[in-house]
């Protein structure tokens, strides 16, 4: 510790002389890359608190920044006119500086000009680091590999109440006329705070991953700031590890997210991910029309063969009738009555081999099936013949005459057949 000495100076004096020296080095100009802590507006001037934090978060650096009026609206709006959103807290950006002491306020910075092009930067290269270590883990086609069943009618929906988009899909899903069965769990879609909340609902979802068929993550459009948020590790991470098939709906057409990368299905929007799974459904109809429309063609072919079988007997009996009683007269009349009884009697016998036929026909139809109390049961929208294509924990949909079933399997035992 240095001696006392009878030489001082005031705190006044001291800044005063600190101030001159900023000042004859002409404040010091430089380009700096900080973060935004905080952002304030008053009377036209802009005023930042500038930070500068560790990989671990811990603050290393911290400084006031003023913009002052006359330059600040023009800065602002060059900013959000390149980044899509202005000035806001949690952004990292470069700025053009000269330093300034104030015998009141102490040390700041005042800022002169700034550069977009470096925050746009700045989030492009933490998304690829995100792809990166996302793809180190394993984790880019892990929901991928999960299927969106057939007839997806239960619904997680990760998105905000009262959001347009989600109004959208809503909307939507409801103009189908199917009996959806939805639950929103709601999530904060921008902003600091997204990704934790966003985490924290597939979170809640996969406690009751059994309840559900899929999950719509849902967000209309925004500036590329807000959407920055969707790529996010932690949110990918979330929808990677997710049971349940993810349907991503993010943004504009133009918008594309580490989200997406990695959800089993991308659409554009909110109404794109209702399209999808309206999709699904109107594929399951269509298939269903095609099978009924054979099955009713195969069985008015086999009627048309049979009537003209039996069309073509009759008319050879009839004349071969008309012919031997021609020849044989009166003599032959008791072998005509009993060759007479034996065609009608074949006749009514080929008639009744069409009931038969008719009748096995009709109990073919798929909804008579489903009347007697039969299901059909599909995974992932293939139709299920044998046990051993039944693989522990398979997603099985059983379609009843009055609506259907999803189930999971669970203790599936194969019966070997005994040989005789």
């Amino acid at each position: 510790m240095p001696k006392m000495c009878q030489e001082y100076m005031t705190l006044s004096a001291y800044i005063s002389q600190v101030k001159g020296l900023i000042e004859d080095a002409g404040g010091l100009p430089q380009w700096i890359v900080c973060e935004l802590a905080n952002v304030s507006w008053n009377r036209g001037h802009c005023y930042l608190e500038l930070v500068e934090t560790s990989a671990v978060g811990v603050v290393e650096a911290k400084a006031r920044g003023t913009i002052w009026s006359y330059r600040a609206a023009a800065l602002s709006q060059a900013f959000e006119d390149s980044c899509g959103a202005p000035l806001r807290k949690g952004i990292k950006v470069m700025l053009y500086v000269q330093s300034q002491m104030s015998e009141l306020y102490g040390f700041s910075l005042n800022v002169l000009d700034l550069d977009p092009s470096y925050t746009l930067g700045d989030l492009e290269a933490k998304k690829q680091a995100t792809l990166k270590r996302l793809a180190e883990e394993d984790l880019l086609e892990r929901n991928k590999e999960l299927e969106v069943p057939a007839l997806p009618y239960r619904i997680a929906i990760v998105s905000a109440e009262g959001a347009a988009g989600y109004g959208d899909f809503l909307k939507h899903l409801k103009d189908s006329g199917v009996d959806f069965e939805i639950e929103l769990f709601e999530a904060a879609m921008q902003g600091e705070s997204a990704p934790e909340s966003i985490a924290e609902a597939f979170s809640l979802i996969e406690e009751r991953a059994g309840e559900f068929d899929t999950v719509a993550f849902i967000r209309g459009g925004g500036s590329n700031l807000d959407l920055a948020c969707f790529d996010d590790y932690l949110i990918a991470r979330s929808i990677a590890l997710c049971s349940l098939p993810v349907i991503s709906g993010i943004g504009h057409e133009r918008d594309n997210h580490i989200c997406d990368e990695v959800a089993s299905v991308r659409v554009k929007t909110p109404t794109g991910a209702a399209d999808f799974i309206i999709g699904r459904f109107a594929d399951a109809f269509e298939a269903l029309q095609d099978v009924s429309s054979r099955l009713f063609a195969g069985v008015e072919d086999a009627l048309s063969g049979c009537g003209d079988v039996l069309e073509r007997l009759s008319s050879r009996f009839s004349s071969s009738l008309r012919n031997y009683t021609e020849v044989r007269g009166e003599k032959l009349s008791n072998l005509r009555f009993r060759l007479e009884k034996a065609a009608l009697g074949n006749i009514d016998e080929r008639l009744h081999s069409l009931d038969r036929v008719l009748t096995l026909l009709q109990g073919a139809d798929p909804s008579r099936i489903l009347d007697r109390g039969y299901g059909i049961v599909t995974i992932g929208g293939q139709k299920v013949t044998d046990i051993s294509s039944v693989a522990e924990g398979a997603r099985l949909v059983i379609m009843m005459k009055d609506g259907k079933v999803s189930l999971t399997a669970k203790d599936v035992v194969i019966e070997k057949k005994t040989e005789q």
